[in-house]
């Protein structure tokens, strides 16, 4: 039985996707369909500093050749820096998470979640293999079948 991933928070293997934890849950592969990926909303703080920033530096863009005076130009740098700061800080203190859904027996459920996109990628990728695995397996006992009538 191949193990797909075997991290602290999840085990995929060639058989089930187990959630371990404070919830913990099993699904088996094959009564997964349609697996497929959330992305979770930016925190509103950070949305709103973004868009500030956005228009900060615009408008710094705009006016800083208008401009002659060094002081001007120090205080265009600062007005574009800090909502450029607070938008950074704002995404990183409430990062979006990411979310695996699928449809578990006619039921739509959320597999798993987490805010780090680099193990979320790895889940990803290891519940894809497991899934293709599992479509593989089908497609030769299928055709073994049908060899045999």
């Amino acid at each position: 039985m191949p193990t797909y991933y075997p991290g602290p928070d999840v085990k995929i293997t060639d058989k089930a996707f187990t959630v371990l934890g404070d919830r913990p849950s099993r699904f088996a592969i094959k009564d997964l369909v349609d697996p497929h990926v959330v992305r979770g909303e930016r925190h509103p703080a950070g949305v709103v500093t973004g868009r500030f920033a956005i228009g900060t530096v615009v408008i710094g863009t705009v006016s800083w050749p208008i401009h002659d005076s060094l002081l001007l130009h120090a205080a265009i740098l600062v007005a574009v820096a800090i909502p450029v700061l607070a938008t950074g800080a704002c995404l990183r203190a409430a990062p979006r998470t990411y979310e695996l859904w699928a449809v578990h027996r006619s039921t739509e459920v959320c597999l798993y979640r987490t805010a780090h996109p680099a193990r979320f990628g790895q889940v990803r990728r290891a519940l894809v293999r497991a899934v293709e695995e599992q479509h593989r397996q089908r497609a030769t006992t299928t055709w073994l079948r049908e060899l045999e009538r």
